[in-house]
């Protein structure tokens, strides 16, 4: 088996960090400009295609379970970095990592791994049954 590194760009690190600073300030047209049209998003939810279904969908949750997000670390290489960062909630903090792919100025994928167990707890019935499976 023969591995090849790929160096990651600044570019590309500053794609996958900024979508994170971007939900801490609530900034929804710097994920409009910089999350792709047909972006899709999977987490421990289900998933969500296309960059207006994720952002109608998750920014009201997230206004309700995200209180503070605290980016740990970075790796990248190609395409490709994961983010490492804590989520505090009003429930605790939810560690968690995003796996972020990008194509050229773009975020095309994030695949997002934590405990949704904190962050159902913040939610309705309602909002809860919504998201279960695909969203």
């Amino acid at each position: 088996m023969t591995l090849r590194w790929r160096v990651a760009s600044i570019h590309l690190i500053a794609l996958a960090v900024g979508s994170i600073e971007a939900w801490i300030r609530m900034d929804m047209d710097w994920l409009r400009q910089r999350l792709a049209p047909d972006f899709v998003h999977v987490s421990p939810f289900g998933r969500l295609e296309g960059r207006d279904a994720y952002l109608a969908t998750v920014e009201p949750m997230a206004r309700k379970s995200v209180m503070e997000l605290t980016i740990r670390d970075v790796i990248a290489a190609g395409d490709q970095a994961a983010v490492w960062f804590g989520n505090r909630t009003p429930r605790g903090v939810v560690e968690s990592c995003d796996w972020v792919r990008v194509d050229g100025n773009r975020i095309t994928e994030i695949r997002s791994f934590y405990d949704s167990a904190m962050v159902r707890e913040v939610l309705s019935p309602g909002e809860q049954q919504r998201l279960d499976g695909s969203y």
